[in-house]
């Protein structure tokens, strides 16, 4: 069997078109794939660590650290060091990211739903199964 004939090969391609398409997607709103990621953790609980974030999103600090960089530089979040332990860095989101938070979900759902078109409803609840039941057993 050849490498290019394996569930993991199809799947590999698959996810390489979603997040091209994806990133173009935000682009427009000036934010690489990846912030969003960071922006969609502090809508949910602002003033997070750098480190709370790279291990909900299981990256690692470094590479948290450019991304958080990168929004800051854009105005969509501040950092400050945390008052009770100075050496921890919290990132707060500022008022362009705030005022950008509907816009990132529509854009979000309206992706999704192209996406995915070719799929009916049952086939798209199958794969949401699926992709959980791999980040739950792979995710360990």
């Amino acid at each position: 069997m050849n490498i290019n004939e394996t569930t993991s090969y199809l799947f590999a391609e698959v996810t390489n078109l979603y997040r091209t398409g994806f990133e173009k997607t935000m682009v427009e709103l000036g934010l690489h794939g990846g912030q969003v990621f960071i922006l969609q953790l502090l809508y949910i609980e602002d003033g997070q660590s750098q480190i709370e974030l790279a291990l909900k999103l299981n990256n690692t600090p470094p590479t948290i650290n450019n991304m958080v960089k990168s929004l800051q530089n854009n105005s969509f979040v501040k950092s400050r060091k945390c008052k009770k332990d100075g050496r921890v860095m919290r990132v707060f989101l500022m008022p362009q990211a705030i005022e950008l938070q509907e816009e990132i979900k529509r854009k979000w759902l309206q992706f999704e739903e192209d996406f995915f078109s070719s799929l009916t409803i049952t086939e798209k609840l199958v794969l949401f199964q699926l992709l959980e039941k791999l980040k739950l057993d792979f995710g360990k």
